[in-house]
Formats: C-alpha cells, sequence, structure tokens
C-alpha cells in the first residue's frame, strides 16, 4: 500500500463556542488530534476572538475506519480528491488536497463532509493532506469490492461534481449510462 500522507487537521472556535467540545468533536475522528494551549472554560461575555486549532501529523486511521462502516468510500473518493492539486502551498513536488466535514457530526463519530459552498451548523473540520502519491493514496484507501465491478479513480467520468451533485449511473429509463466491460 502507498504511504500515508502528511495529515493536519484544524479547526475555528468561535467565540460563543465551547472550545473542549469542539476538540472532542475533533478527537472522536482522529484521536491523537492534541492541541497545544490551554482552553478554559470562560463566562458570559467571552472576551476571546475566534481560535483557529490546528494540529500537523494526525493519523488517518480512524477516519478512514469510519468512512468503510459507514459505506461511504465511494462519496469519500470524490469529496476528499474535489480539491486535489499538484504543487501548491509551497509543496512544489507533492500532490495537496483539503476537504471539510461536518463537526456536529463528528460529535457522534459521524462523516459528512461539507462542500466549500455549503454552510453548516456546528462548525467544520478542515482536514489538508499531501504527499507525492496522494491519488494514489486516496484510491486504495477507499476502495471496497464493488470497484471489482464499477473501477473507480479520482476524477473518472462518475465523480461527484464540483457542487456535490451527483453524476448519474442510470438514465430516466434505467438504461446504465457508465460502461462496464461486460
Amino acid at each position: 500500500m502507498t504511504s500515508a500522507p502528511m495529515v493536519t487537521v484544524s479547526t475555528s472556535v468561535s467565540t460563543h463556542e465551547d472550545a473542549h467540545k469542539c476538540i472532542q468533536a475533533v478527537q472522536r475522528i482522529f484521536p491523537d488530534f492534541q492541541p497545544e494551549g490551554e482552553f478554559s472554560i470562560e463566562k458570559f461575555p467571552i472576551q476571546r476572538n475566534s481560535v483557529q486549532i490546528t494540529q500537523e501529523g494526525v493519523a488517518p486511521d480512524l477516519f478512514l475506519e469510519l468512512l468503510s462502516e459507514q459505506r461511504i468510500l465511494d462519496t469519500a473518493l470524490d469529496a476528499m480528491s474535489l480539491n486535489l492539486n499538484y504543487g501548491t502551498r509551497g509543496h512544489d513536488s507533492e500532490f495537496i488536497t483539503s476537504f471539510l466535514i461536518s463537526r456536529q457530526a463528528a460529535l457522534m463519530q459521524k462523516v459528512a463532509f461539507v462542500l466549500e459552498s455549503e454552510r453548516t451548523v456546528g462548525g467544520v473540520i478542515e482536514v489538508t493532506m499531501h504527499s507525492e502519491d496522494l491519488p494514489s493514496w486516496l484510491q486504495e484507501s477507499t476502495w471496497h469490492p464493488g470497484r471489482r465491478e464499477i473501477p473507480r479513480s479520482v476524477g473518472d467520468d462518475v465523480s461527484m461534481r464540483p457542487d456535490g451533485t451527483v453524476t448519474e449511473w442510470f438514465d430516466k429509463k434505467g438504461r446504465a449510462t457508465i460502461q462496464t466491460d461486460d
């Protein structure tokens, strides 16, 4: 298997939010997320500004396990590769991608992808990944037996569109719109 990418996880804690609950939500998906700094329980009125909490080098193991348990591996492949680029943000010889997941869903140890154009209740967790072979890693990490019949790859013809709409596999009369090798 391809080596795991460098994973950076961050979330923004607004003035009206409890930092401990926000951190707990991230840890339900990425258990080794241990941000530096102390966060005290504050009483109204809150005196601090919004705070961005970030950690680099987070393991994606539980995240990937949850994707499999929830049976959303194809959606995950599409959502995680929507913003896939080569050589950006100072990583000249690497692929990099970033995506958002719902912090509210994370509290229940569920993964719900959020499009950048969407507003979501409860905040988001931003996940950034980079490595030289990131597209291969994404495909391998989201592989499932159904791909024997309908192979998938990053950016293929059946990928989710950038606005989140699905690519239909069947027309209105029930005929397959994708072709397999049969």
